[in-house]
């Protein structure tokens, strides 16, 4: 494909009048190599669409030097700029807020990826969601960090993309004493949802879409005592006939929540427990309620486990060693425990079937939950 390139670069090897096919595959060959794409759109007219088609992919406005106020400069008319080509937006960070830029946002009309962080948006610039509202009808991913941002504006943005599938939110101090009313029809959300949401405040309204959610798979991130066990367990309820894998990943906290309730969701296949701190008992309790027949995988990610030293904790990581080993010999049900920095070896003595069977990776240092 190189060879090609160079080719068509010289003026006297070959004629510039390339076949199309031919020119789509030099192109798509440099999909990542932006520098060289830059080059190709001075080969010919011909081959700007085919070029900008892989630079303006991907557009990123927060990073350094690059916000709305310089694009709007270099691409004074929206309907002829290359916002058409854009398959993934990032609206992050400072300068990305100017006056009278629904025109230009609104250009990225086939975005099917956006992400956007409204923390310094809205305390710089007083940035409101409503701009956003329908920005591609095509719109399958949204991931969504919010600071201090009404609930309302949240719930709309997400009801204004009607094909939208995959949901991540990350929400602190969400504002929930906006009314909100309930639009006719919601999104289906039939793939991913990912929550850092405190107090799983925007969760609970989520509940009200009208359409219900679908979702496939379920990660939630958040301290221990925010769990909100009965928003969750309502939450899984709503997704019972679809949701197939379940993540959760728990940052200590000074008290546990009830366990979750599992028993409605007859097609998870899947179980994941991420664990910083104690809460054995919890994990247990948990898995105890699942009644999936095609629950194939259960894993728990282990953190900071060098502490766990009380007689009465340590029954109850026996009972969860039990409790694994039986579903495993009893219903094929395989059981993965990864840990890491347990540099006094605590895990094997804990689980001590579970690491004989080799259901134990030990995979040292320390990392934070995911």
């Amino acid at each position: 494909m190189q060879w090609a390139l160079r080719l068509t670069f010289t003026k006297t090897a070959m004629p510039l009048a390339l076949p199309p096919e031919i020119i789509d595959l030099i192109v798509g060959d440099l999909h990542n190599e932006p520098t060289t794409l830059k080059a190709c759109c001075l080969v010919s007219k011909s081959w700007v669409s085919r070029t900008r088609r892989h630079l303006f992919a991907r557009v990123n406005f927060g990073c350094a030097g690059s916000s709305i106020d310089s694009w709007m400069k270099a691409f004074p008319d929206p309907s002829n700029s290359p916002a058409r080509y854009t398959r993934s937006l990032c609206i992050h960070g400072f300068g990305v807020v100017s006056t009278n830029v629904c025109a230009w946002i609104h250009s990225f009309r086939h975005v099917e990826h956006l992400s956007v962080n409204t923390s310094v948006w809205r305390r710089l610039h007083g940035g409101s969601l409503i701009q956003l509202h329908g920005l591609s009808p095509t719109l399958k991913s949204l991931r969504l960090s919010s600071f201090d941002t009404p609930i309302s504006q949240i719930l709309c943005l997400i009801c204004s993309f009607p094909l939208l599938q995959d949901l991540s939110l990350r929400s602190a101090f969400a504002n929930d004493n906006d009314k909100w009313a309930s639009p006719s029809t919601s999104p289906k959300l039939t793939g991913s949802l990912l929550l850092n949401d405190e107090n799983l405040s925007v969760t609970r309204r989520l509940l009200e879409l009208p359409d219900g959610l679908h979702f496939s798979g379920i990660r939630v991130r958040c301290r221990a005592e925010d769990l909100d066990s009965k928003t969750m367990t309502d939450l899984v309820s709503k997704c019972s006939h679809t949701l197939e894998t379940l993540s959760l990943g728990l940052l200590n906290g000074s008290h546990l929540p009830p366990p979750l309730d599992l028993s409605g969701s007859v097609r998870l296949k899947c179980m994941k427990f991420g664990w910083a701190g104690s809460g054995t008992r919890w994990i247990t309790t948990t898995i105890q309620t699942a009644r999936s027949e095609i629950l194939q995988q259960i894993t728990i990610y282990l953190y900071d486990t060098w502490f766990v030293t009380a007689e009465e904790t340590s029954r109850e990581w026996y009972e969860l060693d039990g409790l694994l080993v039986q579903l495993w010999t009893s219903r094929s049900i395989l059981p993965n425990i990864v840990c890491w920095n347990d540099p006094k070896k605590l895990v094997p003595s804990l689980l001590p079937e579970l690491t004989r069977r080799g259901f134990v990776r030990d995979k040292g240092g320390f990392v934070m939950v995911e």
